[in-house]
């Protein structure tokens, strides 16, 4: 058995948020009290205690047991001895909190949720956009943009969306205090408008142009610094100055170098990546009509390159992890999942390649624009997210450390529990942290990886998955202000579908 578990680890498996109001308030000891316990049975520390004697109003027990009383029996019987075996599993594997109590976790005062409201269209895109001011939290949700007070979730201000449209991408760069969103309708998703974060005004829109021989790359906002390159379906790839939405510049065959090459073909992992640097992946013809593969660095006010590193063979399966510095996964087979990472330096040539592994990427996210969510690089170290290619299951998964500098291989560690997986939590701190995503029965968890060794330590425990509150089944996590913020995964939608109560688009739980 290898879960972690804590004292009063057997109560968790009864306990359920069933009687949690639909907004998810502060979670109270009440409501997740295990069924076998009055609240006066209830230990202060959460530890197992056994179910109370049967009582027969004062008389002597019956000689014999109905079959009833005998199942019950048995039943309590389990009940107690599960309860031994968490206890002496937790003995066996200790679990080291910081700022957490041990016990039936609780997720303390100040967590709220966003419920999840369709717009009647159909939306199966995860948007990441999610933007911190000193006074708010700011979400980008498909009805438009809404801006919350982090310690009780009160809504300060919205930008509603026109009616019958959908938000359908974001940046997640929030430079300046200022996002950029996409919306549009149907299929279309080609308006693109910014929003200051401090005041809740939109400041622009824009609407791309169609262009019926351009195939595009989807839907992507890439930014760098003041420079937005914004792209959609059948219209032609442009960038933006963030602050008024003026046209800088348009992708076209002479901006290209005069090639016949594609920054943005119908391949989701191509096309630009922003962050630090402005990075394009593209395809080109070349003399002998071969297709061959570069990473581009961009400059963002002209859309000129600045330097070009060729790809190989399987450079149409490459993806932008990272550009501070630059990181492109360029796997050694058609094996798009495959993770073969190379570290550039500034001037676009080979600073290392990271050591190869049994290792693949797992929802690394990296065809919206903004670098992948799953990659974390702190100092002179770079942390992923991957799986096993030969023996990790879809519910488990491992963190991966690598040094920038040599590319060495530094640690891994794995998840280990039914539907326990890492997901790396963004966060303006040097702490390497994941979110451990929980079940019905086992709590979820935020841990810290120490960056040298990748000791795991907990920070915090939360309640297992509440049946009235889910947050999806690949969240976006980041830590703020002492704060954790899980932001909905992929949710499907089509069209009249009615809400789903239990889906949230954003959770807050505190992080210390």
């Amino acid at each position: 058995m290898t879960t972690d578990h804590t004292p009063g680890a057997g109560k968790a498996f009864a306990a359920e948020w069933a009687r949690l109001p639909e907004e998810y308030p502060a979670v109270n000891d009440a409501a997740h009290r295990s069924p076998l316990q009055s609240p006066e049975q209830q230990p202060s520390d959460g530890s197992a205690v056994q179910a109370p004697a049967p009582r027969y109003g004062g008389a002597p027990a019956p000689a014999t047991l109905s079959s009833g009383r005998i199942i019950a029996m048995v039943v309590a019987a389990l009940l107690a001895f599960a309860a031994v075996v968490a206890v002496g599993v937790q003995w066996l594997w200790p679990a080291v909190g910081v700022g957490e109590r041990h016990g039936e976790a609780e997720a303390g005062k100040g967590s709220w949720s966003v419920p999840y409201m369709p717009t009647g269209e159909t939306h199966s895109t995860m948007i990441r956009g999610v933007w911190f001011t000193d006074k708010a939290v700011v979400k980008a949700l498909p009805d438009g943009v809404h801006a919350y007070r982090p310690a009780d979730g009160k809504e300060l201000w919205t930008v509603r969306n026109p009616d019958g449209t959908k938000l359908c991408q974001a940046s997640t760069d929030s430079t300046g205090d200022i996002a950029v969103f996409a919306r549009g309708k149907g299929d279309d998703c080609s308006t693109f408008a910014a929003v200051d974060l401090a005041s809740g005004k939109q400041l622009w829109e824009h609407t791309l142009d169609a262009e019926d021989q351009v195939v595009g790359a989807g839907d992507k906002i890439a930014r760098s610094g003041d420079t937005v390159v914004v792209s959609a379906a059948g219209h032609r790839t442009s960038a933006l100055r963030a602050g008024d939405g003026t046209l800088l510049w348009k992708e076209t065959a002479e901006l290209l170098g005069g090639k016949d090459c594609h920054g943005t073909l119908g391949i989701s992992s191509m096309g630009y990546t922003g962050g630090r640097r402005l990075v394009r992946l593209q395809s080109c013809w070349n003399e002998e009509r071969d297709t061959v593969y570069d990473a581009v660095g961009v400059d963002p006010a002209t859309g000129r390159a600045q330097w070009a590193y060729r790809l190989g063979e399987h450079g149409g399966e490459a993806k932008v992890l990272a550009t501070s510095p630059v990181v492109v996964n360029v796997p050694e087979s058609r094996d798009m999942k495959q993770l073969r990472p190379v570290v550039l330096d500034d001037a676009g040539r080979l600073r290392t390649r990271l050591a190869g592994g049994p290792d693949t990427d797992r929802e690394l996210l990296t065809t919206d624009g903004s670098p992948a969510a799953n990659v974390q690089i702190k100092g002179d170290r770079i942390f992923v997210v991957a799986q096993d290619e030969k023996t990790d299951a879809t519910d488990n998964n491992k963190m991966v450390a690598w040094s920038l500098t040599d590319g060495q291989r530094l640690w891994e560690q794995r998840s280990r529990g039914y539907l326990q997986t890492f997901y790396a939590v963004a966060s303006d701190t040097d702490d390497v942290l994941a979110y451990m995503a929980g079940n019905i029965h086992d709590p979820a968890r935020l841990v810290r990886f120490d960056p040298a060794t990748g000791r795991r330590t907990l920070v915090r425990r939360y309640p297992p998955t509440p049946r009235t509150a889910w947050i999806g089944s690949d969240p976006l996590a980041l830590v703020s202000r002492g704060r954790l913020y899980l932001s909905a995964g992929f949710v499907g939608e089509k069209p009249g579908e009615a809400p789903r109560p239990r889906q949230k688009a954003l959770i807050v739980l505190p992080a210390s």
